[in-house]
């Protein structure tokens, strides 16, 4: 059995069915997460909302505008990321989750790392993202890769723009800066 991290694309109807099993998953962490947050979480994720919207993903992030990414660990699925385009520059980092008995792994940064990466191949400038504050591991990570916070770039209403946080990454800056590290490592 295989001990490290592998990254690959969802194309097959099974990574498809793990991809919405994973969305189920982060839906749960959602609801524990944010606990005191109910309001929230039930009306952003209503229950015919989220079935269209898993129904979605496939076209949402289809290539070569758009992605999903699995993470796999000794050949299970353990996490997933979305990228979407949102204008001809940038797109938008969406569902970054790994399951709870995976995370120290490094499957998040490794799939953020990858997007990153494939965004900037892809063409676009910026990447953009929400996360709610309640995220930290998640907030960590995003700085740490280059994100940093910025006004909505959605119109959202206050109340649930209090619970959010907007980023975005410069990936022509972030494609430098990996190539200069390739260079010297």
């Amino acid at each position: 059995m295989e001990n490290s991290v592998t990254i690959t694309a969802a194309r097959s109807p099974d990574d498809f069915l793990n991809v919405r099993d994973l969305c189920d998953g982060f839906l749960s962490w959602l609801r524990e997460r944010y606990a005191t947050e109910t309001w929230l979480i039930d009306a952003y994720y209503a229950p015919d909302k989220w079935a269209a919207t898993l129904d979605s993903l496939p076209e949402v992030h289809a290539p070569p505008r758009g992605e999903i990414l699995l993470a796999r660990l000794g050949g299970r699925t353990i996490g997933c990321v979305m990228m979407r385009p949102l204008d001809g520059r940038a797109c938008e980092m969406k569902r970054l989750f790994v399951r709870s008995d995976a995370r120290g792994s490094g499957a998040g940064r490794l799939l953020c790392e990858q997007l990153l990466r494939l965004s900037f191949e892809r063409g676009y400038e910026v990447m953009r993202l929400d996360t709610g504050v309640y995220h930290d591991e998640a907030i960590r990570l995003y700085m740490a890769l280059g994100f940093r916070m910025r006004d909505a770039y959605y119109d959202v209403p206050p109340r649930v723009a209090e619970l959010l946080h907007f980023m975005e990454a410069d990936l022509t800056s972030a494609a430098q800066t990996r190539q200069r590290s390739s260079h010297t490592a």
